[in-house]
């Protein structure tokens, strides 16, 4: 499967951040940031599945990954 291209905002937006993260040396504030996108990311996965269900027309079991 092709991932689909960022945006250019998007591919700056990922290299501003990704220049903080580098800079970073606060082994903490890098855990928390971690953490944090650990969240969003399965926040994300969730929300995809079901709004890809309700495309389908399908219904969710909740016991998704």
């Amino acid at each position: 499967m092709t991932m689909p291209s960022l945006s250019l905002s998007r591919q700056f937006s990922m290299e501003l951040h990704g220049r903080a993260i580098d800079e970073c040396d606060d082994i903490e504030e890098l855990r928390r940031v971690a953490r944090t996108l650990l969240t969003a990311w399965q926040l994300q996965a969730s929300m995809s599945e079901q709004y890809g269900a309700e495309l389908l027309g399908l219904h969710r079991s909740g016991a998704g990954l």
